[in-house]
Formats: C-alpha cells, structure tokens, sequence
C-alpha cells in the first residue's frame, strides 16, 4: 500500500492556504501575476490620500490580437467606479456604483493600488458595460469597439467618442483623486 508523499492538508488548511479544490482559479483575495484569473467585474480598492478608498473593477481581458486593442499577458481593461468609502470595498458595497473612467491597464495597476483583487460582481448586476471608443483619429479606417470588442467601422455620428488610451501604473489613483476630492 503506497503511503502519501508529505504532509496531507485538511480541508480547511487548503482554504486558509489559498487552494480551492475544483474551482477555477485561486481564491480571493488574490495579487495578480498575470491577467490569466482576471475576469470582468473583478475589483480591488484605490487606497485614496484621505484615508478613503476608491473601486477599480476589471471591465475585459483581452485575449485575441487586434491591431488596435493591446493584448498581452499582463493587459487588462481597467474601469473606475463612482464609488468611494470609508473601507475597502465589497461586492454589496459598490452595487450599483457606475463606471465613470476606463482604460487598458497593466496588471500593476491593481498591484501598485489596492494590491490585491478583492471579489467579483457581476457587471451586468450593475448595468455597467464597457464605454464605446475608437481605434485612432483619421487616416485609414476607424473601428469602434466596446471594451475590448470590434464593433464597425466608425460613421460620423462616431466622431465624439474617445480614442482609448493605456493607463499608466497610478492613473487610476490620479483619476480617483479628482473624483473624490481627496488631497493631492
């Protein structure tokens, strides 16, 4: 009779130690190494200046080449919420929350912010989808997309929408400042 290899963990030992059996991914909350676990309506607190705190939310993981949507292992499509508490936030306490920011991210941005992915809601739950963008200015044609998503080509009444931009490490918590009149 072969005797196991090492120590054998308790169930509650693998919960305590971050390991779910049978489910996908590891438990929350988690730091991200990757955008591998990341999933739409993820989210992680914005620690603000004032001692408050700020929700970022995962809006889309980009997994298929495009020429105008950044996709990589650590690409992510970052949102902020029109959400701000005295504590770090909580699926029950940004339900509702609107998007009010977004932009393609590194996963360092939720690393260098609130450092750890906290829980998920669902985005739909909130009415929350992806803003509409375009791909560039002029010259050649200009694609809309929907988070991370080709929609058309892009038609006059297309004009007023934003060319989506990659966010830097911190501009979240820049954007989260201003929002929240915390101090700078």
């Amino acid at each position: 009779m072969a005797r196991p290899i090492g120590p054998t963990r308790t169930g509650a030992e693998e919960e305590a130690a971050g390991v779910v059996v049978g489910a996908r991914g590891p438990a929350y909350p988690f730091a991200p190494k990757s955008n591998r676990w990341l999933e739409a309506g993820q989210f992680w607190s914005v620690p603000l200046s004032d001692g408050r705190f700020a929700c970022g939310r995962v809006l889309d993981v980009p997994r298929e080449a495009d020429l105008h949507v950044p996709v990589g292992t650590k690409i992510f499509l970052a949102g902020l919420l029109n959400w701000v508490g005295g504590a770090p936030p909580t699926e029950d306490a940004i339900a509702g929350a609107a998007l009010v920011a977004q932009g393609f991210a590194h996963i360092k941005t939720i690393t260098t912010t609130g450092g750890q992915v906290l829980g998920q809601r669902a985005l739909e739950a909130d009415g929350i989808t992806p803003a509409l963008w375009r791909s560039h200015e002029a010259g050649g044609v200009v694609l809309v997309y929907e988070g991370a998503r080709r929609l058309r080509p892009a038609s006059a009444a297309d004009r007023d929408l934003p060319v989506m931009g990659t966010w830097g490490y911190s501009v979240i918590s820049v954007l989260a400042e201003k929002q929240f009149g915390g101090r700078s």
